[in-house]
């Protein structure tokens, strides 16, 4: 490798090392692949199932990501089966299969703890034997940065998403809401949104009722295996494209895309009967409160979060293991009744 290539090189891995997003890290781990290695086209796939989503592809018409498109609800990702990738993935190496007499496609493996996860294709009508080493460093880099990234992303202790996380999450839907369609030279986004058949954001706060007094009955560590088996619960319940956060304590916080607030409302009431039927060990039945309001994209993140945490005060002040929607009680003008004068011996959280 001569000079110029090393400060390629080099310039590539330090611009990886700026990226901070798992999606930001794969869009210019691609890109740069593309510029150092010749290939007609890179891919990276994702495990769905017992398939594969495209995340990224680039070629020489240009680069596509699932993240520019995902704004939209109702946007598909790509999903393929592929007998080259499950290959790849059961026998943890690179494999190689000719496209036509000139192309071949190779398939690297994505291991995250040990766990297979993705899939790496380049195809190329060149022998990538020599650059295999530099394709293997790469990865490494990927997986190595994709270790860090999600151990700041996520909460220790439930393994789901982190408060620092849903700041950045919820920043990122609202400015999703302002992007101006290209085509349209409208704010497609919000537009869709502001009619009832259209997708919409909710967030749903959700509290453990009588937490306190789980943990000073039982301890603390059967007060940590609720929240263990609390995300457990969530994660199991909810879909993949709904974001799941440990919002701090006892304390989660749930986004959902949706139709309308009564199937918002419906996912959640269904979840929140899923709870009360679990039998948690030594604990026993264990019930939450839910608020739940939704997001608009001219306001601004507190707006959001006190909107559904006044819910959640109502639903606590009124008998817990229920769900309240913001928009429906200041509807009927009784959430600041509660709000402005809650009971002194009611336990709120």
């Amino acid at each position: 490798m001569n000079l110029p290539d090393h400060e390629r090189l080099l310039e590539s891995i330090a611009r990886l090392t700026e990226k901070r997003d798992r999606e930001s890290l794969e869009l210019c781990l691609i890109q740069t692949m593309f510029e150092l290695l010749p290939t007609e086209e890179i891919s990276l796939y994702q495990v769905e199932g017992h398939q594969f989503g495209l995340l990224v592809r680039v070629n020489p018409e240009g680069c596509w990501s699932m993240n520019e498109e995902s704004q939209y609800a109702d946007y598909p990702m790509p999903v393929i089966n592929d007998a080259l990738f499950t290959d790849c993935l059961c026998r943890r190496q690179m494999l190689v299969e000719p496209v036509s007499a000139r192309t071949q496609r190779y398939a690297f493996p994505i291991l995250y703890q040990n766990q297979g996860i993705g899939v790496l294709c380049l195809e190329s009508t060149r022998d990538l034997s020599e650059d295999r080493r530099l394709i293997a460093g790469f990865m490494r880099i990927y997986q190595n940065y994709l270790a860090l990234i999600h151990e700041n992303a996520h909460d220790r202790l439930t393994g789901l998403l982190n408060r620092k996380t849903f700041d950045e999450r919820l920043i990122n839907i609202l400015l999703s809401y302002r992007r101006t369609d290209p085509m349209l030279g409208v704010l497609r986004a919000n537009e869709r949104r502001q009619h009832d058949d259209g997708n919409s954001y909710w967030l749903a706060v959700l509290d453990i009722d009588h937490f306190k007094r789980i943990n000073d009955t039982f301890g603390h560590l059967y007060g940590d295996e609720v929240l263990l088996l609390m995300a457990n619960l969530m994660r199991q319940s909810f879909r993949r494209n709904d974001l799941l956060f440990r919002y701090g304590g006892e304390e989660f916080v749930i986004v959902l895309k949706t139709e309308t607030k009564s199937n918002a409302l419906s996912i959640l009431e269904r979840f929140r009967h899923t709870v009360e039927l679990y039998n948690f060990p030594q604990v026993g039945q264990v019930t939450i409160s839910i608020g739940v309001s939704q997001i608009n994209a001219s306001e601004m993140p507190t707006m959001i979060i006190e909107r559904a945490d006044r819910a959640l005060y109502y639903a606590k002040a009124n008998g817990r293991n229920q769900i309240h929607c913001y928009e429906n009680l200041t509807a009927n003008g009784t959430i600041f009744l509660q709000y402005d004068q809650p009971s002194d011996d009611i336990e709120l959280f």
